[in-house]
């Protein structure tokens, strides 16, 4: 009873935290990348670079001294980034499927971001999923706005599928079954 009214007042919360970033989207915002630097990139829209991504991953129970940055990944794998609240049950869920179905993974990088907010609930993510048992998946928090730019506010987990050139080429909000998965991580 206690953890279902923990998780109903930390998703309530989440709720209102992503409400108040999200900003108001204009079809100007939306322009395709040129050589300038005035140019504005839509990071929601397929085809579109990965945006800059710095995260501090966890170690288990603690936030290690790890940094992920781009030129951290692999260039030979595709990148799996899921956004997410580690108080949010299909959250827990997801990284459980991945965990459970770790060899699908083996040509893709598995990144598991939550905002900076949710630091104090990381210890309460690992002690539900056991994440760190599967060291190809590397949890932690966001640093460089990555989720501002990437997030499109529908539904948590939202995964996110970048090829191996980092363009985004797959979107998935929600639950998303292991076979759904399989064309975008082989």
């Amino acid at each position: 009873m206690q953890r279902k009214l923990l998780i109903i007042l930390c998703l309530t919360g989440s709720v209102f935290i992503s409400f108040g970033q999200k900003k108001k989207k204009n079809k100007s915002d939306a322009v395709a990348t040129t050589n300038t630097d005035t140019a504005k990139i839509d990071y929601k829209a397929l085809g579109s670079p990965m945006p800059d991504i710095r995260m501090m991953v966890s170690k288990g129970k603690t936030m290690g001294s790890e940094i992920i940055t781009p030129g951290s990944l692999s260039k030979k794998k595709n990148v799996l980034v899921m956004m997410f609240n580690p108080t949010c049950g299909h959250c827990q869920d997801e990284t459980i499927l991945f965990k459970k179905h770790i060899d699908a993974f083996q040509q893709t990088e598995m990144l598991l971001i939550a905002d900076t907010v949710m630091r104090e609930y990381m210890e309460f993510f690992e002690n539900v999923t056991r994440a760190s048992e599967a060291p190809a998946i590397k949890v932690g928090l966001e640093q460089t706005g990555f989720i501002n730019k990437a997030f499109i506010y529908k539904s948590l987990p939202q995964l996110n599928i970048y090829d191996r050139d980092r363009k985004l080429v797959k979107i998935f909000t929600g639950d998303v079954p292991i076979d759904s998965l399989k064309p975008y991580i082989q």
